[in-house]
């Protein structure tokens, strides 16, 4: 039989409790890892058999969990799990906005629906891309990658440090304001090409006034944004995957 004594039980909970609380709050923010269809049980458990697996903090240097200290690095933890994790969620972010903005332009933002997966609005587009993003993050082992870059982050970011210049928020911070140039950047052709269109029946419908724009011109709109998507998609793939690749290459220390 294993006993321990209270000193011993301290030691072990601070030893895997705080990498445990930096790779749940990876695991809640990062994509694939933190959708809703998983349950939570799962992300818990995940997250214990990560930390029970990298954790090689000696517990006694670190201070207890209920003290002041110990709240401090609880804080800090989730910060930079978040961090970690948000790294990529912005790349999706932004997929999902450029899905928005196709399906803008093309007449299906009345056609939108609560998406369980992420808890807001969506339309088809939107999610037809998530769906291909998501796709291409698992053949390039992002999920792997993220895994590989939070045990890294426990040498570059140890547990119990003071914040340094090391700690680059920054980056994070870029990779968020680079999110609307690549949504835009991924749906600009099919945006020109569905306000060409549109132009052309605004002038068909001054020049024709008898002509019913708003029964022809939403089949046309739908059609021409659907060919002109399924004409794009082999050469989306391949931006796609390098801003994937980014994202997951911005948590492996450098």
């Amino acid at each position: 039989m294993i006993t321990l004594t209270l000193g011993q039980f301290d030691a072990l909970l601070v030893q895997y409790f705080y990498p445990f609380v930096r790779i749940l709050a990876l695991i809640a923010s990062a994509p694939v890892l933190g959708n809703r269809a998983i349950p939570a049980r799962i992300k818990v458990a995940l997250a214990a058999l990560i930390a029970f697996l990298i954790a090689d903090t000696p517990g006694a240097s670190l201070p207890a969990v209920d003290s002041y200290s110990g709240f401090v690095i609880v804080a800090r933890e989730i910060l930079i799990g978040l961090a970690l994790g948000l790294s990529v969620r912005v790349i999706f972010s932004a997929i999902e906005m450029s899905g928005e903005l196709i399906g803008l332009q093309m007449g299906l933002s009345f056609a939108g629906y609560i998406d369980p997966s992420s808890g807001g609005a969506s339309n088809a587009v939107s999610s037809y891309l998530r769906v291909i993003a998501i796709l291409l993050f698992l053949s390039i082992n992002g999920h792997l990658l993220m895994i590989a870059g939070l045990s890294a982050s426990f040498e570059r970011y140890p547990i119990g440090a003071p914040f340094t210049s090391s700690f680059e928020l920054s980056a994070v911070a870029a990779m968020g304001s680079q999110m609307f140039s690549l949504a835009l950047s991924l749906a600009l052709p099919i945006v020109i090409v569905l306000l060409m269109i549109n132009l052309a029946m605004g002038i068909m419908s001054r020049v024709a006034p008898q002509l019913s724009i708003f029964a022809v011109g939403f089949p046309i709109t739908m059609v021409a944004g659907l060919t002109t998507l399924t004409l794009l998609m082999p050469y989306l793939g391949r931006p796609l995957q390098i801003a994937l690749e980014r994202a997951a290459s911005l948590i492996l220390p450098t």
